[in-house]
This record gives structure tokens, sequence and C-alpha cells, in this order.
């Protein structure tokens, strides 16, 4: 399954059912899990662990050095679930004195970075050109479109979806949806009935971000948060909204209305009415 133009370092552990194209190569200590498919002229550089199942395209690398003038040769590692994709160009770094994370079943698409200390977890999709600074951490089945740039410590919550072309050096919370720079605009609302999520928990964050964003507009989000009915508070997804806003360091995308890019009124039916 070992292409003979393929060069695979004799440290790395390599599982019978891997697969390894032409002029591929491994380099260091590079541990692959079963069924994992290598494609033609990639390159993994250890310390690297890799699950099962993953695929690597052609001229990706994995597990290089990590783009910080601080590093000065300490160890580190990356690590990687099981059935993820990278594509072609991909690049994953590995910490600074640490080790960067990528959990199951992730997408990563043409030419995305995810730079080193990372936190990405599972069925996360990093579209064409997306990239992550140092020490970003990405919740489940978020979506980061094409060209987005995210800034090094920040946060991306379960569910969020971040607009292509995007800039962002705060925070986004989780289910909703971003847009242009440090913005969000509504609930990610396909994301979270495609995501199995129950309807009542769907029309408690549609109240939740009614009263937060509409009834106490101007008043600080985590006042606002603070001050929510008690049968929203004890909704579970509500309660992973407010522990990622309070745990904010950088501070969390600011609220603008959709409706207002559109000339309409904010009063008008939007995406935040019950399902």
């Amino acid at each position: 399954m070992i292409h003979p133009t393929a060069i695979v370092d004799p440290l790395a552990q390599v599982e019978h059912s891997v697969s390894i194209g032409p002029y591929a190569v491994v380099e260091g200590a590079v541990h692959l899990g079963p069924g994992c498919d290598i494609q033609s002229h990639a390159k993994l550089m250890g310390p690297l662990t890799m699950g099962s199942g993953n695929i690597v395209h052609s001229f990706a690398c994995l597990g290089d050095v990590p783009q910080d003038l601080k590093f000065k040769g300490e160890e580190s590692c990356l690590t990687i679930g099981d059935g993820n994709i990278f594509r072609e160009h991909v690049t994953v770094h590995r910490g600074t004195s640490g080790q960067t994370t990528l959990g199951s079943n992730n997408l990563l698409m043409v030419a995305s970075h995810v730079g080193h200390n990372c936190r990405v977890g599972n069925y996360v999709t990093l579209v064409n050109g997306a990239l992550l600074g140092g020490h970003v951490v990405v919740g489940d089945r978020a979506i980061i479109g094409g060209n987005c740039a995210i800034h090094q410590f920040c946060r991306i919550g379960r569910l969020a979806m971040i607009s292509l072309t995007s800039a962002y050096n705060v925070d986004v919370p989780p289910f909703c949806i971003a847009v242009s720079t440090n913005m969000i605009t509504q609930l990610n609302a396909v994301g979270l009935r495609r995501s199995g999520m129950s309807v009542a928990s769907q029309n408690a964050l549609r109240r939740m971000f009614r009263w937060i964003y509409r009834t106490h507009a101007g008043v600080p989000l985590a006042k606002a948060l603070d001050d929510l009915p008690p049968e929203l508070g004890a909704v579970p997804e509500i309660q992973e909204f407010m522990v990622f806003v309070k745990a904010s360091k950088r501070g969390v995308a600011r609220f603008r209305h959709w409706s207002t890019r559109h000339g309409q009124t904010s009063t008008e039916t939007d995406d935040t009415d019950n399902i």
C-alpha cells in the first residue's frame, strides 16, 4: 500500500491498511491509524498522531513547525482524530510547546490553514482559504466560510456559521450566523435543525435571541443574560451560550439586525420567530 517513490521515515508507525501515494513524505514520529489514505505529494511531519480513516490530498502539509517566532524547537505535537478530510494545500501546524488538536469528521477544504495550538472539534468545516490563527478554539459543527480570517486566541462556538470573507478578532458565540467584521446577525436556524436539536430548544434559543438583542437592546450582554426568565435560563443550550459569553476574554461579536442591510425595519418578521 506504500508507493515505491514515497519516503517513509523508519520512526513512522504505519498500519497495514494505510495507503501512501507517489512522492508522499512521512517524516519523523508519525503514527497513522487504519485506513488512512495519504495521496501523492502530501507531507506529514511528526510528532503527529492520526486516527483511522483520514484522507490527506495532494500537497497538504500536516505537522510542520509553528509559524511562531517564539518557537525554539520545544517539544510539541499534532493530534488528529478519525475520518477527517484534508484537501489540497491544507496546512496544519503543530503546537508551540504544546499541541494542536483536531477532532473527527472535519472537512478542511483547499488552502485552509490551522495555526499552532488550535483546538478544533468534530464535524467542523473550513471552506477554501479559511485561516485560523494560533490558539483558536472551534466548537463542534461550526462552519467557517471561504477566505475568512480568525485572529489568534479567538473562540468560535458550537454550530456557529461564519460568512465568507469575514474577519474576527473577537469570539463568535454558539448557534449564531456571523458576517463581515466582528458582527452576528441571527441564529443559525438551518444548522440548528440539521443538528437534530429539539424543537423546544430551538424555540428557546429564538426567545433568548429576541430577549438579549431586541427587548434588551442597548443593555450589556452579560446583564441581559442574567435577567433571562428562569424557564429560558434552565435550557441546556442557553446555559451553553451564557457560559461561552461570560468566559470570553477577547469580547463577543456584536449584533446587527440582518434586515438593516436590505433597507427594512427591524420590526419585521425574521428568522428569530418560533418554528
